[in-house]
C-alpha cells in the first residue's frame, strides 16, 4: 500500500497568493494555487483539511482511493474555513471526524457551520476542559490576584469594561442536534493505523521546561476562577514508516514540551512540523532555547522543516534562518498552501 496524506490550510493569519516557496526553496512537498489564494481570507485562527489516500497509481492521482478525512481546527469566527474551502470546491459530505485541539475561538469558530454542512453523525474530538468557560486577560495592568479565586459575579465589572473578555464553553446540545457525537479524550487517540501510516492525537502532554509556563489564562472551574494551563492542547501526530509529520494547534503545552511528548510516543526522526508554537510574545532569549533545542532533535536527512504559523510571530522564523545552518528552515505559509506527504 502506498498512502499520501494531503493537508490543506485553509485558516491561518496571512494571504499571499505570490509566495512561491515550492520554487524559490525547492520545496517539492507543497502547492500555492495563486488563483485560489487570491479569493482566500485570512484571520487570526487555524484550520486544517487533511486527506488520506490509497494511491493506486502514482501517475493517476483520479484513482487513488480515500481512506480518511480529518478536519483538525475550524477556524475563528469570521468563518474563514468555510469560505476558503467553498472557493475550491471541496465538499465535507465524507468527513470522518473533527478534531479539536483546543476550545479556543480562534479554533472552534467554524465548528457549528461544518456541522450543518456534515449532515451526517460525527464524532468530534476534545478535551473535557472544553467544559470550562474561559477568560482571557485584556488589561496589561491586571494581575493574578485580581482574578484567582474570585467568583463570576465578582470579576463582571472587569467583563462589562472588556478588561477580561470571556469565552462560553462547548454547547453539547447543540453540537448533538447538528448530529455532533462529542468524545472527550485525555489520552492517546488512534484515528488511522494503516501500512505506511499511523494517525494519533495527544493526550494530556507534560509540562517539564520551565521556560514554557504561563499563567495569563483562566477559567470557571468549581464556582471559582482558576489559573487555566490548557490542558486540552493537542498535537496531531502523523507516522510514516521513516518519519513523522507533527501538526500543532496552538502549542500551548510549549514546542519544547510537545516534542518531548513525541520522542516519548516514537523514536522515529521529525521531518516537519506545521501549525501553531505559540510564540508571538516570546522573548528572545526563550526562542533562542527552542532553537538550540530543535537542534538537538532525531531529524530526517539532515533537515527540519518547520511552519510556525497563526499565533508563533515571525521573530522566531527570523531568527531560525538567520542563526542556523540550514538544519532548520522555517516558513510561515499562506492560507490555500497543500503539504502533501508519502508513506
Amino acid at each position: 500500500m502506498m498512502i499520501k496524506a494531503e493537508i490543506i490550510l485553509l485558516t491561518n493569519n496571512v494571504v499571499l497568493p505570490f509566495q512561491q516557496l515550492r520554487e524559490k526553496f525547492h520545496l517539492d512537498f507543497i502547492e500555492l494555487n495563486k488563483l485560489f489564494a487570491s479569493q482566500s481570507l485570512a484571520e487570526h485562527g487555524l484550520g486544517f483539511l487533511i486527506n488520506i489516500y490509497d494511491v493506486k497509481d502514482p501517475d493517476n492521482p483520479w484513482n487513488d482511493v480515500l481512506l480518511k478525512k480529518l478536519v483538525f481546527d475550524t477556524g475563528s469566527t469570521n468563518l474563514t474555513y468555510l469560505h476558503n474551502l467553498d472557493i475550491r470546491g471541496y465538499s465535507l459530505y465524507d468527513i470522518d471526524c473533527i478534531i479539536l485541539s483546543h476550545w479556543h475561538y480562534d479554533h472552534t469558530g467554524g465548528l457549528f457551520k461544518i456541522l450543518e454542512k456534515i449532515e451526517k453523525e460525527i464524532p468530534v474530538i476534545c478535551h473535557e476542559s472544553a467544559t470550562f468557560e474561559r477568560f482571557f486577560k485584556r488589561e496589561k495592568n491586571l494581575k493574578i490576584e485580581d482574578l484567582e479565586g474570585k467568583s463570576r459575579e465578582e470579576i463582571l465589572p472587569l467583563l462589562s469594561s472588556s478588561k477580561i473578555v470571556n469565552q462560553a464553553p462547548i454547547d453539547l446540545k447543540k453540537i448533538k442536534g447538528l448530529n455532533g457525537h462529542v468524545q472527550f479524550t485525555r489520552d492517546l487517540y488512534e484515528i488511522l493505523n494503516v501500512d505506511g501510516l499511523k494517525i494519533t492525537i495527544s493526550g494530556e502532554i507534560p509540562r517539564n521546561h520551565i521556560e514554557e509556563d504561563f499563567n495569563n489564562f483562566f477559567s470557571l472551574q468549581d464556582g471559582v476562577l482558576k489559573t487555566d494551563k490548557i490542558l486540552d492542547d493537542k498535537c496531531l501526530i502523523l507516522e510514516f514508516d521513516e518519519n513523522i509529520v507533527l501538526i500543532n494547534g496552538c502549542c500551548h503545552s510549549g514546542l519544547m514540551n510537545t516534542l518531548d511528548y513525541v520522542k516519548n510516543y516514537s523514536n522515529k526522526p521529525i521531518s516537519h512540523i506545521i501549525g501553531g508554537f505559540h510564540m508571538a510574545a516570546a522573548s528572545e532569549e526563550r526562542i533562542r532555547v527552542t532553537i538550540d533545542y530543535l537542534n538537538t532533535l532525531n531529524i530526517l536527512d539532515d533537515t527540519l522543516y518547520i511552519f510556525p504559523i497563526h499565533c508563533s510571530g515571525e521573530k522566531i522564523i527570523e531568527m531560525v534562518n538567520k542563526t542556523n545552518d540550514n538544519i532548520i528552515k522555517a516558513f510561515n505559509p499562506s492560507v490555500g498552501t497543500i503539504f502533501y506527504f508519502r508513506g
